[in-house]
């Protein structure tokens, strides 16, 4: 029987919704071993002086089977 755990991350990109993704695994992905998923939450963005999005962020639960 396999026991899974999930953290909840929020983080954000200059570049999109895809990269804040990556980067919330890669990070997750240094202290935890054994990712399985990823479920993006939410997304959301802030929209930069010039009316264009400066800084995508999403909030997502990152899914690792833990090792007895």
């Amino acid at each position: 029987m396999a026991i899974l755990k999930v953290l909840e991350l929020m983080t954000h990109s200059d570049k999109g919704w895809e990269d804040a993704t990556a980067k919330a695994v890669a990070k997750a992905g240094d202290s935890v071993d054994n990712i399985k998923s990823v479920w993006v939450q939410d997304f959301s963005a802030t929209v930069g002086k010039d009316g264009k999005i400066d800084q995508y962020r999403v909030t997502c639960k990152v899914t690792f089977e833990v090792k007895d």
